[in-house]
């Protein structure tokens, strides 16, 4: 898929195009496609025939622009196609079924949440999706056999609990639940169930002194906490008033006390008008975060952050396989060993969403720079007006 109109000297966020344009025109032979931008159809079409329409274009209109500048600029996605030999994917075995997600290293151990149905007779079911409420659970290997038990302790309730994040003494559990107390749903004014950020503490074998976070509110969301390595930094998601977009990236001061600070946005270079949500850092600092509102192949994809030439924070799409045209969540990565996990709802999976293990072949650079390849400098823009009488909208 090519955009033309304007001039653009590094990745091209859709985004931007979206924000800048009321609608966009595709060249196929004789043909035109013209409409509203559609984010998601649009992906689809440039990983379909981007190629193809192309070089149509260039071929049909080469001589519009024979005598002026223009420019029919590759979209990102093409870049991001390029990173495919930066992993190497797995699927676990200990999926099933249900939803199988958010992934958390734990004292050589994988903690994650799932909705597996261990005891049907007395598992409570989300009326929702009619699965088991979500539990966290945790795996080990044994003689190349994977076992899976569920955490012990007061940290699972009769509802959904996910996203676990630990502190390095192993003896703090930060983890997300539904707004859930004295055994009763808490919603909003309109009748939304929240979810809330929980605190608990390891000792004589199990979790216990569950307590919920200070910063956390009846009237929205707080969830999927993150910790900075040294723990001095808890982030996380929320819809709280002041959010960019349907779901921002936050981050926290822990003092040494126990107590928290105020939460503070990221900003709109991480936070989209979209959804950005699951954060995590790993053990060298680096961030990353699930998200559907910037540039990707479709749904929640995976993204980190990275500092350019000018030390500013610029967003950097993981590519594939780590990416699908599916939902891409809850990454973490041993950055020293280069191994780690997601999960996915991507085609051929086992369940609604399953965790995939990876190894990393290939280093994150340290410094954005993801200029497109092969596209030439433009001094002017011209508006190519092109015209058909076979016109099909999508």
């Amino acid at each position: 898929m090519f955009f033309w109109g304007a001039v653009f000297s590094q990745e091209v966020q859709y985004r931007e195009i979206v924000d800048t344009y009321i609608s966009y025109a595709l060249v196929d032979d004789n043909k035109v496609y013209t409409g509203d931008v559609n984010i998601e159809p649009a992906i689809i079409k440039v990983y379909e025939e981007g190629k193809a329409l192309s070089e149509s274009f260039l071929n049909n209109y080469e001589t519009k622009g024979r005598n002026e500048s223009y420019v029919c600029l590759l979209n990102s996605l093409t870049v991001k196609e390029k990173k495919s030999k930066n992993f190497v994917l797995n699927i676990l075995k200990i999926n099933s079924k249900g939803s199988d997600y958010a992934p958390s290293f734990y004292n050589g151990e994988l903690i994650f949440a799932s909705s597996r149905d261990v005891n049907s007779i007395s598992k409570t079911f989300d009326a929702l999706n009619n699965q088991p409420f979500l539990d966290l659970y945790k795996t080990t290997e044994i003689n190349n056999q994977q076992r899976v038990r569920k955490l012990k302790g007061k940290i699972n309730s009769k509802f959904h609990e996910s996203s676990a994040v630990f502190t390095q003494d192993k003896k703090t559990v930060y983890f997300t639940r539904n707004n859930y107390s004295k055994k009763k749903y808490g919603t909003n004014d309109e009748g939304v169930v929240l979810l809330k950020i929980y605190r608990a503490s390891y000792y004589e074998g199990k979790w216990r002194d569950v307590e919920e976070l200070p910063f956390n509110s009846d009237d929205y969301s707080i969830a999927h906490p993150a910790l900075s390595p040294d723990g001095k930094h808890l982030f996380f998601a929320s819809d709280m008033p002041g959010s960019f977009g349907k779901s921002d990236l936050y981050k926290v001061d822990i003092y040494e006390d126990g107590n928290f600070g105020t939460p503070v946005n990221l900003g709109e270079r991480i936070n989209t008008k979209e959804r950005e949500t699951f954060p995590y850092v790993s053990d060298k600092g680096n961030l990353f975060f699930a998200s559907n509102g910037h540039s990707g192949f479709g749904g929640l994809d995976i993204f980190m952050t990275l500092p350019n030439k000018d030390g500013n924070i610029e967003v950097y799409n993981l590519g594939k396989p780590i990416n699908s045209e599916k939902d891409d969540f809850t990454f973490i990565i041993n950055e020293e060993h280069k191994t780690g996990y997601l999960a996915s709802n991507r085609d051929g999976g086992k369940g609604d969403d399953d965790i995939y293990g990876f190894k990393q072949l290939v280093s994150f650079p340290k410094q954005y720079n993801n200029r497109l390849r092969g596209v030439k400098k433009i001094e002017r823009v011209i508006d190519l007006k092109i015209t058909t009488e076979e016109i099909t909208s999508w």
